[in-house]
């Protein structure tokens, strides 16, 4: 039915009364509701909970790793550190709910912008790291421009109150 069924095979030798082998036995075990859990707890290692996004430990990890390649390879990688502001006064005024549901429509958005290949990751409260992989300064400030042009014009909206946020940038 083009279901993907993972399995663990075991095989045993059949015997006869001398112990020379007649034949073989295949046993075939449905491994896939493990294999499903497994990948959900891997997931859940590396991703925010909230937001599906990765997580500070691993982005952290990818950004080692980049260091690492940039010095073997002379690759140039740009790392963004955003920082929503006024998400404090959304978590105060409306409550954390409100402020989750924030996170998840904006991260959303930012998800947009985000090259495949690139690694947007959740590190704190209201706080984003951006790794962008092959990518100049000039790339990265013009990525970094479209971040705030998007976050200029997002507006959340709660119980019938509208909200604005700003995003403040750093680039390395």
């Amino acid at each position: 039915d083009g279901h993907t069924t993972y399995i663990e095979p075991n095989a045993a030798p059949i015997r006869d009364h001398e112990g020379h082998t007649s034949g073989i036995v295949f046993v075939f075990h449905d491994v896939s509701q493990t294999h499903e859990l497994t990948q959900q707890l891997s997931h859940q290692a590396t991703h925010d909970v909230l937001t599906g996004l990765f997580n500070r430990r691993d982005f952290e990890i990818k950004v080692k790793q980049a260091i690492r390649d940039a010095g073997m390879a002379e690759k140039e990688h740009s790392l963004l550190y955003l920082d929503l502001d006024q998400f404090k006064v959304i978590n105060d005024t409306c409550g954390h709910t409100a402020g989750d549901e924030l996170l998840k429509q904006y991260t959303s958005k930012l998800s947009d912008l985000v090259r495949h290949g690139d690694t947007l990751a959740r590190i704190g409260g209201d706080e984003f790291g951006l790794l962008l992989h092959d990518c100049s300064s000039q790339q990265a400030l013009l990525v970094a421009n479209k971040i705030q042009d998007m976050t200029h014009r997002f507006r959340f909206s709660w119980e019938g109150k509208t909200f604005g946020i700003g995003v403040s940038i750093g680039m390395v």
